[in-house]
């Protein structure tokens, strides 16, 4: 008798410890869902936020400042302080991007591509003059991004 509760008792020892195994493997196949889900809603919100910004752009009176801009004429003072909000909206949105990134929700190739878009809003000189009237309220790491983008498309 002493002997089949030996037995019996490895048996269930070893159930258990399949059973812990299993109980493991499942808990990292939710944790690796989970951070599926959630990479994939950083990216929705960064989408979301990037149309806000682009339908905010097409408005009639923002597009007006944006070609005075383009044909390089003056802004009236209350042109250059929307067009200075929006400026500082559109890079603020890339700035939570960078966040974005650095944690590990938005992947290399990814960040690669809103760089590439990103470093043409810097080769406007009032975007220039912009950047340098708010860096100093973004950032470390994201500056640093933002001057190496600069210094190399000046290169």
């Amino acid at each position: 008798m002493g002997i089949l509760l030996d037995y019996l008792s490895q048996i269930l020892g070893g159930l258990a410890a399949v059973g812990a195994i299993a109980s493991i493997y499942y808990l990292i196949q939710e944790m690796r869902e989970q951070n599926r889900v959630a990479r994939a809603n950083a990216r929705q919100n960064v989408a979301d936020s990037h149309q806000e910004i682009a339908l905010e752009g097409m408005k009639k009176s923002m597009v007006k400042i944006k070609l005075k801009l383009k044909n390089n004429e003056e802004l009236t003072p209350e042109e250059d302080a929307k067009y200075m909000s929006y400026f500082s909206i559109m890079l603020r949105s890339r700035e939570n991007q960078h966040y974005q990134y650095t944690i590990g929700m938005i992947d290399k190739g990814e960040w690669e591509n809103y760089k590439r878009s990103f470093k043409t809003l810097f080769r406007s000189e009032y975007h220039l003059k912009l950047w340098s009237f708010m860096k100093t309220t973004f950032n470390d790491s994201f500056v640093e991004v933002v001057e190496e983008l600069i210094e190399n498309d000046n290169n």
